[in-house]
């Protein structure tokens, strides 16, 4: 038969075993009596199919199309996704992919800081030297010690040579520089390894490789550098954009037709996917399968993974156990791997809706990754203005009575405008704004729209609804809607908190569902703003033993939605102390030390509990609480510690708005409960007066926000979120018991 793929040079001699005999006979009586039987089997002796990962860097799903890039188009047929490349660093480069599959976490081949990785030209990942005599055979990854080097000295207990080693019982082979880096032991030694380069090459390997029974074939497809985003220091590449995309296609191509001529059954798995980015902006990458995936059936639909529990998003990290699952078996264990195996659901989606889906992915990640910064900046700035004008409003009397009223009205709506910010933020994604054009200034335009529209709806309920006739109404109501909006979305899948202006962002790959450290902070605030509201209106109307459960029950279903719902650890250590104490104050119960220490100890059993009773599902079914035990049994809890506490001083002195923001909101938040006749009309203190249960749901909160701090990754933004809806809202129910004291003078 005649191949399409030119036969390349001979490298491997055939084994003259007696199987491979036995084998000949068999194939030879097969032909005589007529039946049909494959060159090769389609799997092997255990039952599992061979396995091709086709890896490249710089290719993302807008530059595929059937007319361009044939090859990889077709795998629509499959099942197809994105992924999020982040490594070490923002950017990622062809050389930290490589070594994220390797090592199965995070790494990099760049030993420096974040501020000159920016400039740095990514290095080429180096070619192996072989130590054989023919074109394939063992080969060596030079510098493969420094990798090894800066892997230790880096935060994410990266290792490489993690997947070559466990490969090492598998017939394995490795084309080109990539791939030899990905396949390598711990030691940098490659077991065979070939330096293909054309797509004739390549393809002609690979169809031997597995025609001779090689089960792993890992192939490096090429690089793709993006001329208009490069680093300063690199130098630009010889080829066009589309060019270098052309070649990883028809690399991708000449494989195809290797896997399809080899088997001829299409049992084999064909996993494709791009590992890091074109240049220094962070997209979501290509991805693509075909054949049959861990577990059971094939890939068809949509990739996804346990670890991102988002449709269509994968991470470079959960390659690793995949390729362990679909060689060793399901059944392998992933200890020490932070990813999970990539699968796929969905796979009734026409290819058109697939496309679709996985094209809007990155471009919502691109629309929103510039507005974020000029968003929380200008989102600062604003409420430092509002806490002056609050100020002089509220000692100040301008234009008499009328006037005052006025100005107090107009100052009401304004804060409560503030608070229904953060619930519209996430709503906003209800509306695709990311569609709206391709420039940052048609985005800006779009996502302001989405975002007005439903501070204008919040707003309007929260002054109107029936709650209006309490001083405490709508503070309490937006808190309700911004935790429920986070409860059901965290509930349902993460889409509204998924690239949006206040969530998680894809290509920063820090989080992809349940509730990060900015939704914990405004669900947790909400909650508890909602039940001091409701049980300050239970204590007044005499009702004290119903405020009392009301308050502990909402305690304990916030705990369940952000520890369980929300797959947050750091949560719960503040949200319990804190609805614990309140639910003390409200029942009347003088706090003592021990009391307190009573409170911390309870919490800690029951974090444990819950952490522990999640660590004993089944792995697919464990959430951050229980992975957090099992980092806890490897030995890697210190790890943990370390990067949180570094991630928590970066941001607190990188961002002088945020800093500046939580700063003030503390002092606002102390002075409030200190010294409330500071602000000079002595409003606080009639409204801690008429309201018992404000003065203390703020001194809880206070409690929320420095646990929140202190326990979380990122800890510094807990505070200052979490002020960013409190603060105006509290603002907002003390202009409403002046404009009720000006109403009845």
């Amino acid at each position: 038969m005649l191949h399409p793929i030119p036969a390349p040079p001979v490298h491997r001699a055939p084994r003259p075993t007696l199987l491979a005999a036995a084998l000949a006979v068999a194939a030879t009586l097969a032909v005589l009596l007529g039946t049909a039987v494959p060159a090769h089997a389609a799997t092997g002796a255990d039952g599992r199919a061979p396995l091709v990962v086709v890896g490249f860097s710089g290719v993302r799903w807008t530059d595929v199309s059937e007319r361009d890039t044939p090859a990889l188009a077709s795998m629509t047929s499959g099942a197809v996704g994105t992924v999020a490349v982040r490594s070490v660093f923002t950017a990622a480069c062809p050389a930290d992919g490589w070594l994220g599959l390797s090592a199965g976490r995070r790494a990099t081949d760049f030993d420096g800081t974040s501020a000159e990785h920016v400039n740095a030209p990514c290095a080429p990942v180096p070619a192996p030297v072989g130590t054989g005599d023919g074109p394939t055979g063992p080969a060596t990854v030079p510098g493969f010690e420094e990798f090894r080097r800066i892997a230790d000295a880096g935060t994410f207990g990266a290792v490489p040579g993690t997947l070559g080693s466990a490969l090492a019982p598998v017939d394995s082979l490795a084309v080109g520089p990539g791939a030899a880096l990905a396949l390598a032991d711990t030691s940098g030694r490659v077991p065979d390894h070939v330096a293909a380069t054309t797509p004739a090459e390549i393809g002609g390997y690979v169809q031997d490789a597995l025609e001779n029974g090689t089960r792993v074939v890992v192939v490096d497809a090429g690089v793709v550098r993006d001329p208009g985003d490069l680093p300063r220091r690199e130098p630009a590449p010889a080829l066009p954009r589309a060019q270098q995309v052309a070649a990883v296609d028809a690399r991708l191509a000449a494989v195809q037709r290797a896997v399809a001529d080899s088997t001829g059954t299409g049992a084999t798995t064909l996993l494709a996917a791009s590992l890091a980015d074109a240049g220094r902006t962070a997209h979501l990458q290509f991805a693509a399968a075909t054949g049959p995936q861990p577990g059971s059936g094939d890939y068809e639909g949509f990739l996804g993974s346990r670890s991102t529990r988002q449709t269509a998003i994968v991470q470079t990290t959960d390659l690793t156990p995949t390729l362990l699952a679909l060689a060793l078996g399901s059944d392998h264990g992933t200890a020490g791997l932070v990813g999970a195996p990539v699968t796929s659901t969905d796979a009734d989606t026409s290819v058109a809706d697939r496309v679709e889906k996985v094209r809007d992915l990155d471009a919502a990640a691109q629309a929103v990754q510039p507005l974020v910064g000029p968003f929380f900046t200008v989102w600062g700035i604003a409420q430092i203005v509002l806490y002056a004008a609050a100020t002089l409003a509220l000692r100040t009397a301008w234009g008499g009575t009328a006037g005052r009223r006025r100005v107090l009205a107009w100052l009401r709506g304004v804060a409560v405008a503030f608070g229904a910010v953060c619930a519209a933020t996430f709503l906003a994604n209800t509306i695709p704004w990311w569609r709206a054009g391709d420039s940052t200034g048609s985005h800006l335009l779009a996502v302001t729209g989405a975002v007005a529209l439903y501070v204008a709806i919040i707003t309007a309920l929260a002054l109107l609804g029936p709650w209006r006739r309490h001083a405490l109404g709508p503070l309490g109501f937006v808190g309700f809607v911004v935790a429920a909006v986070l409860a059901v979305d965290a509930a349902t899948g993460s889409r509204l908190i998924t690239s949006s202006l206040n969530g998680l962002q894809p290509v920063v790959a820090g989080r992809f569902y349940g509730l990060g450290n900015q939704q914990f902070a405004l669900f947790a605030t909400g909650a508890l703003l909602f039940t001091v509201a409701v049980a300050d209106w239970l204590v007044r109307s005499g009702r004290r033993r119903p405020a009392v459960v009301f308050v502990a029950a909402v305690g304990l279903v916030a705990t369940y939605v952000d520890g369980v719902l929300g797959s947050d650890f750091g949560g719960p250590p503040a949200i319990l102390p804190a609805f614990g104490l309140l639910t003390l104050v409200v029942a009347g119960v003088r706090i003592t030390w021990q009391r307190v220490v009573l409170i911390l100890g309870a919490t800690v059993l029951v974090l444990a509990a819950i952490s522990v009773a999640d660590w004993l599902r089944p792995t697919d079914d464990q959430t951050h609480l229980g992975r957090f035990v099992q980092t806890l049994v490897d030995g890697g809890a210190w790890q943990v510690i370390e990067r949180k506490g570094a991630q928590n001083l970066r941001i607190l002195f990188s961002n002088w708005i945020l800093s500046l923001v939580l700063a003030l909101a503390a002092v606002f938040i102390a002075v409030v409960l200190a010294r409330p006749r500071v602000l000079g009309v002595a409003v606080l203190e009639r409204a801690y007066a008429r309201h018992p249960v404000l003065k203390p749901g703020l001194a809880c909160l206070l409690v929320l926000l420095v646990l929140g701090f202190a326990v979380n990754d990122s800890g510094a933004a807990v505070p200052a979120v979490g002020a960013m809806l409190a603060v105006p809202l509290l603002i907002a129910c003390t202009t409403r018991v002046v404009e009720e004291e000006t109403a009845r003078t």
